[in-house]
């Protein structure tokens, strides 16, 4: 099950990678070999399923283990009584628990060429996990079960990354905190069993359920290639290359590090250049695709 199944324009968005949030519709029953409630349940119930496969939230925040970990496992009846007590389920990393998602995560890597991975989030009626927050990568919702409303804003962060700018690092300010507790959400989504949701990297949200029934979707992240990354790999290049000059592998003079290293950061930097243009661009193409191809 390809982005071409899920989406409209395929191609066009392969192309062009979508900044804002789009929504598209698909017959629920396409996705049922995926995940049902009933999956989710005997997942839950069967003791089967590791820590590091599970997080508990509620009152957005995120359980400490400890909490409900027996050892490597949960302790049994844990995870039954959080959602009965309204908390929210994510089944982490599903890619390695479940067929059906493990050939969606390889469709869906092959044919972007970004890391990916799956979760899904069981959330009780009129309940929800986390309040406002952002992502640094884009996250595509498929609606399983249940109906769960979107609200979004525009990002306070161009672009960000988990190295930069990110949610889990930063947190928000207190000017943004203020903002979002006085400003109506830009639009809200609500979906239904079988929408599809994207969610470009960076736009705040804080989705909750609607109605009568408990929400289960999937999120698939897409762990962008982006710009920085494609420099890492020509720089990887370009050293390993490196390597194989002897007068590369020649010592820096003490004197030349701890003093004044202005002589051998110019000679660096004359280097660096020279190979940057020598570089073969398509072998260096080749090995990114093959990079690209490879799991994050």
């Amino acid at each position: 099950m390809s982005l071409r199944s899920l989406i409209d324009n395929p191609d066009e968005v392969l192309a062009s990678w979508p900044r804002e949030p789009r929504r598209y519709r698909r017959d629920p029953a396409s996705f049922e070999h995926l995940l049902t409630l009933a999956d989710v349940d005997q997942l839950i119930d069967s003791g089967c399923v590791a820590t590091r496969n599970v997080s508990l939230l509620k009152d957005s925040k995120i359980l400490e283990r400890y909490t409900y970990a027996d050892g490597d496992m949960p302790r049994r009846g844990a995870l039954r009584e959080h959602l009965d007590s309204g908390g929210t389920i994510s089944l982490r990393a599903l890619e390695t628990l479940v067929p059906s998602i493990a050939q969606l995560y390889r469709d869906l890597q092959n044919e972007t060429g970004y890391g990916v991975h799956v979760n899904a989030y069981l959330t009780p009626a009129g309940a929800q996990g986390l309040k406002y927050h952002y992502d640094p990568y884009v996250t595509l919702i498929l609606q399983l079960a249940g109906s769960k409303a979107w609200p979004v804003h525009d990002p306070f962060v161009t672009n960000p990354v988990r190295e930069y700018g990110s949610y889990h690092t930063n947190g928000f300010t207190d000017e943004q905190l203020q903002f979002l507790a006085n400003t109506p959400p830009k639009a809200t989504y609500t979906l239904k069993p079988g929408d599809v949701f994207w969610l470009p990297r960076g736009y705040v949200h804080s989705p909750y359920t609607v109605g009568d029934e408990p929400s289960l979707h999937l999120t698939v992240a897409f762990k962008e290639r982006t710009y920085h990354w494609l420099a890492q790999q020509l720089a990887e290049e370009v050293l390993a290359q490196a390597l194989v000059d002897p007068s590369m592998r020649e010592e820096v003079q003490p004197v030349a590090v701890t003093a004044d290293p202005s002589d051998a950061i110019q000679q660096m930097r004359v280097y660096l250049i020279g190979a940057l243009i020598k570089l073969d661009a398509e072998e260096a193409a080749t090995r990114v695709m093959e990079a690209a191809r490879r799991p994050v």
